[in-house]
């Protein structure tokens, strides 16, 4: 782990590997949800915060394992997304792929992809979080840049 954040390795076949970075959000709930033309979730204290901001459709994931796809250009998807304010969150996850999961105490996750045009996420974060300020350019890839 460094500086809260840990780094996993995990091998698909032996061409590709995907990288996933992890930071734990223990003591954080969801604060503000904001429906424009994104969707922005922030999750903050006075020590530490994180926003992340989705251009693209996100999954949201329950813990009953139902999904369903929630995008800001169509305002009737997003009504699942209000039950998250003032939720518990447990983590942030990004892959090296492009693909951002934020994990909630009760076990739903929101999900989101890259997309091919257009950037499909961000996350800015303070204090400890710092480090988890990344985004998801066009058609993916590590959002953390260049290592």
């Amino acid at each position: 782990m460094l500086d809260g954040q840990r780094i996993t390795l995990f091998e698909g076949n032996m061409d590709t590997s995907v990288q996933w970075r992890e930071w734990s959000l223990e003591g954080l709930k969801v604060t503000q949800l904001k429906f424009d033309y994104q969707i922005h979730v922030h999750m903050w204290t006075r020590e530490r915060d994180l926003a992340v901001i989705f251009e693209a459709p996100v999954t949201l994931l329950t813990a009953g394992g139902e999904a369903c796809e929630c995008y800001y250009a169509k305002s009737a998807t997003l009504c699942p997304l209000l039950s998250l304010l003032f939720q518990e969150v447990s983590a942030f996850h990004a892959s090296s792929e492009g693909e951002c999961r934020l994990e909630f105490e009760d076990g739903t996750e929101l999900v989101c992809g890259p997309d091919e045009q257009y950037e499909a996420w961000q996350s800015h974060g303070s204090g400890n979080l710092v480090n988890a300020s990344l985004l998801c350019g066009p058609a993916g890839g590590a959002p953390w840049g260049v290592a």
